[in-house]
Formats: structure tokens, sequence, C-alpha cells
């Protein structure tokens, strides 16, 4: 890899992590229906880091905007924490994996099965931090159609960036 090529990738990723923490940041401070459920329109960083870079990149956007977010609202080491960062971890993973393999989806397809693995990983860690494990079948039905309607978005959101991104002269994409 050459040093421009390195350094591209160090530029992207810290503004993605920086653009990802101030949305999860304002995404935490939202009143909520439930207490793990917010819009997870963070989680576009993350998917625009796999597309700029690669799966590596959006694990290092997911971690970072995680943790400096937890940072910046005093949340590390809390049960929150724990579970944004898993879920966040786990959707980074399942879209980068996506991504990888070539699989016939599209922006929006790899977003909704993000968030949906984002979704259920946080149920199953709050399962077993914070409430009875048992209980992750019950919220099921209130978590995943959620999950695709935000995953949609999210993979809209990210489209359109895109899109933009391709009439850049000099920025040009993987």
């Amino acid at each position: 890899m050459r040093l421009r090529d390195r350094n591209r990738r160090i530029a992207i990723c810290a503004l993605l992590i920086a653009i990802g923490t101030v949305i999860w940041s304002v995404e935490e401070m939202l009143p909520r229906p439930m207490p793990w459920a917010k819009p997870g329109l963070a989680n576009a960083a993350t998917m625009m880091a796999i597309a700029l870079g690669g799966p590596v990149e959006g694990i290092i956007v997911a971690l970072g905007r995680v943790v400096l977010g937890a940072l910046l609202l005093g949340r590390i080491g809390s049960a929150s924490f724990i579970i944004s960062l898993s879920g966040s971890t786990i959707a980074a993973i399942v879209m980068g994996l996506i991504w990888r393999m070539r699989l016939p989806f599209s922006v929006y397809g790899i977003s909704i099965f993000g968030a949906l693995a984002h979704a259920l990983t946080q149920i199953i860690v709050a399962g077993w931090l914070v409430y009875r494990p048992d209980i992750v079948l019950n919220l099921l039905p209130f978590v995943v159609l959620p999950s695709m309607i935000t995953g949609a978005i999210v993979g809209l959101i990210v489209a359109i960036l895109l899109n933009r991104l391709k009439k850049i002269d000099h920025f040009y994409l993987k």
C-alpha cells in the first residue's frame, strides 16, 4: 500500500469516526420508546467506511465511534456501552462479510442485514447483562420490523452519499 493510500484511509476513517460519533451521541440523547431502540443512523458511517475502504475500516469506524461517544457521554464500561459496542461490532462484521463475499445484495440489503445483526446482538447482550435471557424471544417482534425500516433508511443515505462521491473527480472509490 502506498503512503498516500494509507494516509487517505486513515483520514477517511477519522472523518467517519467523528461523523458517526456525533450522530451516535445525538441518538443517545433522543427519547426512546424502549431502552435500546434508536434510529441507528450512525451505522451509515460504518457502511460508508466499508464501501470506501473495506471491512476492516468498517470495524474500526464502528468501534471508534462507540468508544469515543461513550467517552464523551461518560458511559465507558456501563451496560449500555457494552450493549452498544457489541451491536456495532457484530453489525460491522456482518456488513463487512457480505461486502467482502460480493453477495448479490445492494447497499440497502447489506444495511438491512447490518441493522438486524445490530439489533439482535443488542437484545441478546441486554438479555445476558440486564434482563432475563428468555425476554429476548418476547422482544423479537418489536425489533425485527423497526430494524429493517431503519436499515433501509441507512442504506438510502449511504446510496445517496456514494452516488454523490462518484461525481467528484478526485475522489475515487474502491
